[in-house]
């Protein structure tokens, strides 16, 4: 028991990707709510983008359909899927385990064609058609979804020394 003690704090793979799931749903809520993780709402699309939108054409000639004023980053779903879908072909989630802990990083790659699109998106910049877009913070957690983050871990630990303890 007391050698499974010593390596508490570092969660195995299966884990690490129960903690980093709980922590996705928390970036989802950002863009479900439409508002940073502290809470700030984002700010409303342009009356130009609302158009488009009512129009369902961009101003590429690429037609979609989501309504006119909301859903606000979420025209394909692309870039919230990146961020919280694993299997998502830009999602990017790296658990590292070191000696007595385990540090968990998630994320999305830009798709190649678009560098620096999700960098734009989040704090607010100039668009690769040159159109400004002001910063809508989607990237972080809430208070709210770090306290779900710590509950889980500790649940995942918990549970751990549950199994340990049977064992001896």
């Amino acid at each position: 028991m007391w050698e499974g003690l010593a390596g508490l704090g570092g969660l195995s793979p299966r884990e690490a990707e129960i903690v980093a799931d709980t922590a996705r749903r928390g970036i989802y809520q950002n863009f479900e709510r439409e508002q940073a993780p502290d809470g700030t709402p984002w700010a409303p699309l342009a009356p130009m983008t609302q158009r488009e939108r009512r129009a369902g054409i961009d101003h590429r000639g690429i037609p979609f359909s989501v309504g006119g004023e909301h859903p606000i980053l979420r025209r394909t779903g692309d870039l919230m899927l990146s961020f919280t879908n694993p299997r998502h072909p830009h999602n990017v989630t790296v658990a590292q385990r070191k000696r007595d802990s385990t540090q968990i990083t998630l994320g999305a790659e830009d798709d190649p064609q678009t560098p620096g699109r999700i960098a734009t998106l989040h704090a607010g910049g100039v668009t690769e058609t040159g159109r400004p877009v002001p910063p809508r913070p989607f990237v972080g957690l809430s208070d709210q979804s770090i306290n779900q983050v710590a509950e889980q871990a500790r649940r995942v630990l918990i549970q751990r020394v549950e199994r340990l303890t049977e064992k001896s």
